[in-house]
C-alpha cells in the first residue's frame, strides 16, 4: 500500500511538472491578452504590412528597400516619396509626416492608424497618444478606449480593413516606384492603356506589376474597358480575373478565358522580363482562378 501511495504521489509531481508545457504546447496554455477572443497587444505590434521588414519588393522597384535598420519612421517615409503622397490626405490638419509619425516605431502600424482615424472619426492625436505610450495599447486596445461603443467584433473588423488599407498604400507607392524608375516597365505598361490615361494613375490600387500588367492585356486583348476590369479585381469585394472577365464578357466560354488567361500570363511573363523583373513566376493566387 505504502508502495502505491508513493508512485501516485511521483506520478502527479510528474504531470504537474510537465501538464503546463504539454497544455501549452497544444494551444491551450496561456490565454492572456494575445489569447483567443482577444484584442491582444499583437494586434498592435504587427505591421500593416507584416512589420515590413525586409519588405518585399514585389514590383522590383527601390521600394522593396523602404525598412532599413535603425531607421525611423519619418526617415523611411522621407525617402519614399510614392508612399508619402500616398498618405498625405490623411493626415491631420496642420500636420506633416515628419510631426504626425513622431513616436511610432512602426511604419505600418503609423500608416493603418491613420486610416482608423479616419474611417472611425477618432482624432488621431488621441489614438496616437494611446498607441506611442511608454506601455504602448495595440490598435485594437486603443480602439476600444477611445470607441466604448462599438464591439469587440466591429473592433476587429475595423483593425482589419485598416491594415487591407495601409497595405495597398504600400503596394501603389512600390509599384509607383518601379515604374518611375524603370523606363520600360512603364513604355510597355502605358502601351497598353487606353489614349490619354496616365499609367501611374492606372497602376493605383493593384498588388505589383505583375497584376497590373496581366489585368492591362486582358482588357486589351478580349477589348473589356480597363476601368471595369480594373474596379472588378481590385475593388472593396474584389473578383479573380476569372471571374472579372466572365461577368464582362458573358460570352466567352470557360475554356475560351482559360486560353485567354493563359496567353495573357505569357504577355505579361514577356514584358516582366524585358523590364528585367524576375520574382514569382505566378500572378497573386486571388487571379489564378
Amino acid at each position: 500500500m505504502k508502495r502505491s501511495v508513493v508512485l501516485g504521489t511521483a506520478f502527479f509531481y510528474l504531470l504537474g511538472l510537465g501538464g503546463g508545457h504539454l497544455l501549452a504546447q497544444k494551444g491551450m496554455g496561456k490565454m492572456g491578452p494575445s489569447g483567443a477572443g482577444s484584442m491582444g497587444s499583437s494586434e498592435g505590434r504587427k505591421s500593416s504590412t507584416h512589420d515590413m521588414e525586409g519588405a518585399k519588393a514585389r514590383s522590383g522597384g527601390p521600394a522593396g528597400q523602404m525598412h532599413s535598420a535603425g531607421m525611423n519612421v519619418s526617415t523611411q517615409l522621407a525617402n519614399n516619396a510614392a508612399l508619402s503622397a500616398q498618405i498625405q490626405p490623411l493626415l491631420p490638419a496642420g500636420s506633416t509626416i515628419a510631426t504626425a509619425s513622431a513616436g511610432f516605431t512602426n511604419q505600418g502600424e503609423f500608416i493603418a492608424a491613420l486610416h482608423v482615424s479616419q474611417n472611425l472619426g477618432i482624432p488621431f492625436n488621441q489614438l496616437k497618444a494611446d498607441l506611442t505610450q511608454a506601455h504602448p495599447d495595440s490598435l485594437g486596445q486603443a480602439i476600444h478606449a477611445l470607441r466604448p461603443d462599438l464591439s469587440r467584433s466591429t473592433v476587429r473588423s475595423d483593425v482589419h480593413a485598416a491594415k487591407l488599407q495601409a497595405d495597398q498604400d504600400t503596394d501603389t507607392a512600390q509599384l509607383a516606384n518601379a515604374l518611375s524608375s524603370n523606363a520600360t516597365l512603364s513604355s510597355r505598361a502605358q502601351g497598353l492603356l487606353p489614349a490619354g490615361t496616365n499609367v501611374q494613375t492606372a497602376s493605383a490600387g493593384f498588388e505589383d506589376a505583375r497584376q497590373f500588367l496581366l489585368v492591362e492585356h486582358i482588357a486589351h486583348d478580349l477589348n473589356i474597358n480597363f476601368a471595369q476590369l480594373k474596379t472588378d479585381v481590385t475593388g472593396a469585394n474584389p473578383m479573380s480575373l476569372r471571374q472579372a472577365i466572365s461577368t464582362l464578357r458573358p460570352d466567352l466560354t470557360s475554356a475560351t478565358i482559360t486560353t485567354d488567361l493563359t496567353t495573357a500570363r505569357q504577355e505579361t511573363k514577356t514584358d516582366l522580363q524585358a523590364a528585367g523583373i524576375s520574382g514569382r513566376e505566378n500572378e497573386s493566387a486571388a487571379m489564378q482562378h
